[in-house]
């Protein structure tokens, strides 16, 4: 069934319905939980999942006729281009909201490739789709600095009414309401520190950190980056230049021991001092990303996450292999840093990696 479900799509697809491959998925689970023996349930979950405006209902019903009914397909008709639904007026966003597959909107290629592409294991992704991730975190690196405060200012579009201001206006119209004053929450900074694992077992993500941090580093004075392996490296400063690419090579310039082993009972130790020095910072968000091989002592791990858990409101990890449903977090490195953690996430995909800058967003 799902070959065929398959070869139905791809018919759809020619006749110029947004059958695309994720649709297709959706359609052979659908079938999964209605079963095929009524035909009408088939005609209703395909048509859902297949057909996205009134004007493709008489192409799917000839389709769908052809295929499943009378068993003799129709001519295949020359490619067309896929059915589009009407541009929304100036002003107006879109119904589904800012979601995870519309981050990449103003980069080149369809729907179905850019879920693909968020989808696709950052160890894949080729140069030519570089630019492309790229695209997708900036659309939320202005945003992970900042956090909402208690305190609200007006605003044109804000989400409450502040009804103080309703009351005091509404004295000038003899105590007529002509006019509803909106309020949105002050975005406050947020003291953000980067902490990314750059030993030899990182090496093929470490560019995605590194472009992370930079999009941070450049748009927020507060945002500490650091990183570590045998020891721990300072990388705000370089990672404050303008151009990316220069960034990243400043960063091997003024680094040694990249790519080796990692210590990182000892690399906190150092991180700890320097927090120390720089003195206390009220809602410290620690952000570490890292696959947890250690290679030193885990009683000093233990003991320098305790201090570094006395002093952050919040303690992230991110880990690539956590995206494998296999993973266990067996090595000692991560097992002696769970108790400590406030949050523990895949990292292996540009969407895992969008899920927690959306998470961190809503943390106050």
């Amino acid at each position: 069934m799902a070959g065929h479900v398959l070869a139905f799509a791809r018919l759809c697809k020619r006749s110029g319905l947004p059958a695309h491959p994720a649709a297709a998925v959706d359609a052979c689970r659908a079938l999964s939980l209605l079963g095929v023996g009524d035909p009408r349930s088939v005609y209703w979950a395909l048509r859902a999942l297949l057909v996205s405006s009134p004007d493709q209902i008489p192409v799917f019903d000839r389709l769908f006729h052809a295929y499943w009914e009378s068993g003799s397909l129709p001519e295949e008709p020359p490619p067309q281009p896929p059915c589009e639904r009407p541009s929304a007026r100036p002003g107006q966003g879109s119904a589904g909201g800012e979601g995870e597959s519309s981050l990449l909107s103003d980069a080149e290629g369809g729907a179905s490739d850019r879920e693909m592409l968020l989808r696709k294991d950052l160890r894949h992704v080729t140069p030519e789709e570089e630019p492309r991730v790229r695209a997708a975190f900036l659309a939320l690196l202005h945003k992970l600095a900042s956090r909402p405060g208690r305190r609200h200012r007006p605003a044109y579009r804000g989400r409450s009414i502040e009804f103080r201001r309703v009351f005091r206006q509404s004295l000038r119209y003899g105590g007529e309401i002509v006019r509803l004053t909106r309020r949105e929450p002050r975005l406050r900074k947020r003291n953000l520190v980067l902490l990314g694992d750059v030993s030899g077992s990182m090496d093929v993500y470490n560019r995605f950190f590194l472009l992370m941090a930079h999009g941070l580093a450049r748009r927020d004075r507060g945002v500490r980056v650091f990183g570590f392996s045998t020891r721990l490296f300072d990388l705000t400063d370089a990672l404050r230049d303008r151009d990316a690419t220069r960034a990243v090579a400043r960063v091997g310039e003024q680094t040694r021991g990249w790519s080796g082993g990692t210590l990182i009972g000892r690399s906190l130790a150092e991180l700890n001092r320097s927090l120390d020095a720089a003195g206390p910072r009220r809602g410290l968000v620690v952000v570490v990303f890292s696959d947890g091989w250690d290679r030193g002592d885990p009683d000093l791990l233990t003991r320098e996450l305790g201090r570094l858990r006395s002093r952050a409101w919040r303690i992230l990890w991110l880990n690539p292999l956590k995206g494998d449903p296999d993973y266990q977090p067996l090595c000692r490195g991560m097992a002696a840093a769970l108790p400590f953690l406030d949050g523990f996430y895949p990292a292996h995909t540009a969407e895992s990696l969008l899920r927690v800058a959306q998470q961190l967003q809503r943390l106050r």
